[in-house]
């Protein structure tokens, strides 16, 4: 027979799953980074426990780490990885220039206009950056905030079980000597 930490696993369970839930919500709510939805569908965790450690990971998208804790000014060396991705984005929404009194103009060139669209945002970017909207960094300061109770406990349960499982391993002579 072995000894299983249930209580300390079930309380990190509640504490990935609780974090994701709060995480996405986030995101939701502020609604940067729900463009196409992929990443609020790739915010997830992985948990691993065993009789000595246990691992919390959590995980997401590369891009939502941007997101998230925001983006400094760049060289122009990474511009083209920002500028491919801004005119992804600006086809998607669908952007269109305006006129010097904000009207939308009808298109010349299409292609050509998007992809000047696209160069102006990522030179912005690049050359001032944009804080980030903290997305998973303050649900996981959130959640954590109630994690060391609820850990202690689970960890204290366990330890009680731990304790009866050695002393009845003991007590029936299955101590491994």
């Amino acid at each position: 027979m072995e000894f299983k930490g249930e209580n300390l696993q079930k309380a990190l369970k509640k504490f990935g799953k609780k974090t994701v839930e709060v995480a996405a919500a986030n995101l939701v709510r502020s609604k940067r980074g729900v463009d196409t939805g992929k990443l609020l569908k790739s915010i997830d965790y992985d948990l691993a426990v065993t009789l000595n450690a246990f691992s919390l990971k959590f995980k997401y998208l590369d891009y939502g780490e941007a997101i998230d804790k925001g983006r400094g000014k760049a060289n122009t060396s990474q511009g083209g990885v920002v500028y491919r991705n801004i005119l992804e984005w600006v086809k998607r929404k669908r952007l269109r220039p305006r006129n010097s009194r904000g009207q939308f103009e009808a298109w010349r060139n299409k292609t050509q206009q998007q992809k000047s669209i696209a160069f102006l945002v990522a030179r912005k970017i690049n050359r001032f950056g944009y804080k980030g909207n903290g997305f998973f960094t303050n649900a996981f300061k959130q959640t954590y905030k109630k994690l060391p109770k609820d850990i202690k406990t689970a960890y204290m349960l366990d330890f009680d079980k731990f304790m009866k499982f050695t002393l009845d391993e003991i007590q029936n002579g299955n101590n491994g000597n």
